[in-house]
């Protein structure tokens, strides 16, 4: 790769990554619409600017700023990228949490061979085994099965999507 050929791949880097930071900013005070109008202007805009891209995203300024000048006026948004991360951590706790209970149960059962063990986590029967053909664990329900994960994803896609508005910087009193 030449020379010429690395400064422009970094400057375009360092165009999307502004880009992106903006967009992140962007998800809470414009709709998805405006927020896909406003970046496909920006990027237009830094790659026809004859100057360097580092002195264009200076003199455009933080991206938190300049989102928030762009949401003026407007009421805040949930911001759902927020809240579909806070949801998928959720699920993969719960998972952990869910194998490492069975799993427990699986050390307990299998240090007291031969010995079988039932148990509920959340709704959800879990059964253990050890004897002298092997050992092993399982789980099965219905309902619950399905609705356990779902609720889990359903309270902190919510939670995680709004709970940004308690910590506000630029929180307004009224008098």
């Amino acid at each position: 790769m030449s020379h010429f050929t690395q400064a422009k791949h970094s400057t375009s880097m360092r165009a999307s990554m502004y880009l992106l930071r903006l967009d992140w900013h962007l998800e809470g005070v414009v709709s998805a619409s405006e927020r896909r109008r406003i970046l496909r202007t920006l990027r237009d805009e830094i790659d026809t600017d004859g100057r360097p891209v580092q002195a264009v995203i200076a003199d455009l300024g933080a991206p938190r700023t300049l989102a928030a000048r762009y949401g003026e006026g407007g009421w805040m948004r949930p911001l759902w990228s927020i809240g579909t991360l806070t949801a998928a951590a959720a699920l993969g706790t719960y998972w952990v949490v869910f194998l490492s209970f069975a799993g427990g149960m699986l050390a307990v059962v299998d240090s007291a061979a031969p010995m079988k063990a039932e148990a509920t986590f959340v709704f959800v029967p879990v059964n253990a085994f050890s004897n002298d053909q092997g050992f092993g664990i399982g789980w099965s329900g219905g309902w619950e099965w399905l609705v356990v994960p779902i609720v889990i994803i359903a309270i902190f896609l919510l939670v995680g999507a709004r709970v940004w508005r308690l910590f506000r910087r630029d929180r307004t009193t009224t008098e």
